[in-house]
């Protein structure tokens, strides 16, 4: 039997795809030990921590290890580490900035973000290093050294994983109050630790700490990607920010909780999509009727998965956290149908990058973010903590809208056919109705275990049959 050789680019691709659901898989694993050992308003603080340190982060990194990485180690070939530790130095000099920012008014920053000293000097200490990792991560993809980045992702969060839950225990034992701090300080020593010897590795290695024309060959291409990059932050974590600061660390701790179970479709989803734009770009010149079927078909499946989920909320809540938390239940349904509302974005985002028209996917988000923010403003004092989840799903429903609506008249425009003939923007747009209506409709069905259980079982089988017949489809 010939053996099948597999590109190194999808090796790669799916070497990526299990260390990151790997490593995000065992957050997910170790929550129902976190959930009942810490208190609510503990989560709460570890949950704010890492969201503030995701915001600052994107100005910290000035996007320089987005899009313009692969573009720079082109253009340098030669001189690809040289480019990578200079590059790394002014990343290290804006994070000195930061802490000279922060230690000229501690006090005021620490009310600003609700953070103690302690977690916003980690924080500095992590702005720091933290870059270290991406770009070596970058390179070593860039190199399709596709093993030994997997075994860094999959090794650190393990480490991480398991001291974290070490220290917990030992502190939970003790009787210690500040179990956060604890278990902050031993996840991010296995992490910022990896990522201070990845620093040191990359200034040895490079040894051009300081050169003007790489920063600004860096900067001309990172600069643009910056508002895009801070502008999903802010959609993606200024609800847990903003309901710490008008509610309470508890609030936090039961909203992100819920909020981090949509990492796993997320995580589905970003696999899916790295699959289906190189799909989508050989075909666009080509036959358009097989891009039609082939993103209905998948936003079909995903929708599928999502309504199960939604379905199965106060179960897969019970398994992760304790009673504290099933009030939660309630949040599944907009948390989900924002997930959905992006993966559909995701599509029209394709479409504007293959047309080179990024700027439209940096207006939609900044629109969206800053509407997140004002609707959380006004309606979280009024409505309660749990608002922020329709209010995040309302913002991905008008940042679709819009991207659909810029993606269509560009593309016109550019390619000069209409992107109807791309993606059946009908189906998908009934498609998507019935998403909002069914699971908005699902959180009437958790008080009726026996109805639900029953249209759960309808929904496995259907989405079994489903997947058969795609399968015989693509088999013919």
């Amino acid at each position: 039997m010939k053996k099948i050789k597999i590109p190194i680019g999808a090796r790669a691709a799916i070497v990526y795809t299990i260390a990151n659901i790997f490593s995000r898989g065992l957050a997910i694993i170790t929550m129902p030990i976190f959930t009942r050992i810490m208190s609510v308003e503990q989560i709460g603080v570890i949950n704010l921590y890492n969201a503030w340190f995701a915001m600052i982060s994107c100005i910290a990194t000035l996007a320089l290890t987005s899009g313009g990485f692969s573009v720079a180690m082109s253009e340098y070939e030669g001189k690809r580490r040289e480019y990578i530790s200079s590059v790394l130095s002014l990343t290290s000099i804006i994070a000195a900035v930061i802490a000279i920012i922060y230690f000229c008014n501690p006090s005021f920053w620490n009310d600003v973000t609700g953070l103690s000293s302690e977690l916003m000097i980690m924080m500095i200490i992590g702005l720091f290093v933290s870059p270290a990792t991406e770009f070596w991560l970058a390179y070593q993809r860039y190199e399709y050294r596709y093993k030994s980045s997997a075994l860094l992702v999959s090794v650190s969060a393990l480490l991480a994983s398991a001291l974290s839950i070490i220290v917990v225990l030992s502190m939970n034992s003790r009787k210690m109050t500040n179990i956060a701090e604890g278990r902050l300080i031993a996840n991010n020593l296995i992490v910022y630790g990896i990522a201070l010897i990845l620093w040191c590795n990359i200034m040895m290695k490079g040894k051009k700490f300081i050169d003007i024309s790489y920063w600004k060959f860096s900067l001309s291409l990172s600069l643009p990607l910056v508002g895009y990059a801070l502008a999903s932050q802010v959609l993606g974590v200024s609800d847990r920010m903003m309901i710490a600061k008008m509610v309470n660390n508890r609030a936090v701790g039961i909203y992100s909780t819920v909020y981090s179970v949509s990492s796993l479709f997320i995580m589905v989803w970003t696999a899916i999509n790295s699959s289906f734009v190189p799909f989508l770009y050989q075909n666009l010149n080509k036959e358009n009727k097989k891009i039609k079927n082939t993103s209905y078909t998948l936003l079909v499946g995903y929708s599928l998965v999502a309504i199960l989920a939604v379905l199965l909320a106060p179960e897969i809540i019970k398994v992760l956290a304790t009673e504290e938390y099933y009030e939660a239940i309630y949040i599944m349904p907009p948390i989900a149908i924002g997930v959905y509302m992006t993966s559909v974005a995701n599509m029209y985002s394709n479409i504007l990058l293959y047309v080179k028209k990024s700027k439209y996917i940096m207006y939609s988000s900044g629109i969206a973010a800053i509407l997140n923010v004002v609707l959380n403003q006004i309606c979280i004092p009024i409505f309660g903590y749990m608002v922020a989840a329709y209010t995040t799903m309302i913002s991905y429903i008008i940042m679709l809208i819009i991207l659909k609506c810029n993606a269509s008249k560009t593309f016109k425009e550019i390619e000069g056919y209409s992107l109807n003939l791309v993606y059946d923007n009908r189906k998908i747009l009934i498609l998507s109705i019935a998403i909002i209506v069914i699971l908005l409709a699902g959180t009437f069905l958790y008080s009726y275990l026996i109805f639900r259980y029953v249209i759960i079982t309808l929904l496995i089988v259907a989405i079994i049959v489903y997947g058969i017949k795609k399968i015989r489809n693509l088999s013919l």
